[in-house]
């Protein structure tokens, strides 16, 4: 029998769209939960028989998919991030851009003698959630789209392993910093949730169950946040349509800690309401993030 708490997961990027690399070495990526899984499109023969029965099930397409959640820690998804963004990091700073990066992932079952293997290929980021709620650890997951999958019991020829970093994750008390609002003087949130997606879609092509490639549709930026009602700011930023932007730090105080700045934004929803008696009157509010003509989208600056 397998047990999940044994279980492996790994990833290795790809230089060619969905071929694992020769004789790979793997990084070992740290989870809290997954459900990458085979996508088996089938068709249900519709011919007529007089006996009334159902002639056959036919295999048409074949993709693969899911999450990977995780508490966040630096220095653990900087790869993924890559992906995400559809950009690379130069000099610690990712700004979304348009260059696809895919990956091989495998997950590897402990069952005794014969491990089982589970391969993904052609995966790429399709998005990710990010979740600062007050007094927790910084969680988080990111959806993949891949290309094709693969069951084995033996690993890649000359594959090899390197083990996940030990950094401690980060909460979002002594680990948040630098909260920014344009318009905004101290705000007081109580939570803060970042949506990010590629809008990727899967390309089928006559000739084969795997489809040719992803296309990736807008990058969007959205997210909400939950704040305590002290005065009229916030809640004027959305009622007069006001542009602003958003900055905030997860990480260490001085180093191994990353910046997160949406540099335009309006908010498209607010609510301000009395829930009951006893309680804090809070702002709810939901943003989404605009081309600011200087850095794209989002921006993200790591600190080693």
């Amino acid at each position: 029998m397998s047990d999940s708490s044994q279980t492996r997961l790994a990833y290795v990027a790809e230089s060619t769209y969905g071929t694992t690399p020769s004789t790979p070495t793997l990084i070992e990526t740290r989870f809290t939960s997954e459900s990458l899984n085979a996508n088996i499109t089938n068709e249900t023969s519709n011919e007529i028989r007089s006996d009334r029965n159902v002639t056959d099930l036919v295999q048409v397409g074949q993709n693969a998919g899911g999450n990977i959640d995780f508490e966040l820690s630096y220095g653990t998804f900087d790869a993924f991030l890559e992906s995400l963004m559809f950009s690379t990091w130069s000099t610690n700073v990712l700004k979304n851009g348009i260059t696809q990066k895919s990956f091989t992932l495998e997950k590897t079952f402990e069952t005794g003698a014969t491990d089982q293997f589970h391969r993904f290929t052609g995966a790429v980021v399709d998005s990710m959630s990010l979740s600062i709620q007050a007094q927790q650890i910084v969680t988080g997951s990111f959806g993949f789209l891949a290309k094709g999958f693969s069951a084995a019991q033996t690993a890649i020829t000359g594959s090899s392993y390197t083990g996940a970093n030990t950094n401690p994750v980060i909460d979002a008390s002594n680990r948040f910093a630098a909260l920014a609002v344009t318009g905004l003087t101290s705000p007081q949130l109580t939570a803060l949730n970042l949506n990010i997606t590629n809008n990727l879609r899967q390309q089928p092509v006559i000739g084969s169950l795997d489809s040719k490639g992803l296309g990736a549709g807008r990058f969007e930026v959205t997210g909400d946040l939950t704040a305590y009602f002290e005065n009229k700011e916030l809640y004027d930023l959305f009622i007069d349509g006001t542009e602003t932007d958003l900055t905030f730090e997860l990480g260490g105080a001085s180093d191994k800690k990353y910046e997160f700045v949406i540099g335009k934004l309006k908010f498209e929803e607010g609510e301000v309401v009395a829930g009951g008696n006893g309680q804090d009157v809070i702002a709810n509010m939901k943003f989404r993030g605009l081309f600011d003509g200087t850095d794209n989208t989002l921006q993200i600056t790591r600190t080693p």
